[in-house]
């Protein structure tokens, strides 16, 4: 289950709940005599992926172009090879 922080407008108590998705939110504050309305704290995730090897490196339209060089390279060089293969049979 998510962990959820919750702030209190009146007296900014804040305080964590860990919640299924589907429940329903607290609306006042535990706090013992404050009462006040409360609201979700947005964080940023604890997580961080740095370095390449993620999407954002792997599939960008500015990729390794001697990877892609060295296909097309091999695709003519086969489609070449064949034609010659063919035409020496003609000769025959």
């Amino acid at each position: 289950m998510p962990l959820y922080e919750f702030e209190c407008n009146s007296c900014g108590h804040r305080f964590e709940l860990r919640m299924a998705v589907g429940d329903e939110p607290p609306k006042r504050c535990p706090r013992k005599g404050c009462r006040g309305h409360v609201h979700k704290v947005f964080s940023p995730p604890a997580i961080i992926f740095k370095g390449s090897g993620f999407h954002v490196n792997d599939y960008s339209s500015t990729g390794p172009k001697s990877a892609s060089a060295a296909g097309s390279a091999a695709a003519t060089s086969s489609a070449t090879g064949s034609d010659t293969a063919s035409k020496s049979k003609s000769d025959e």
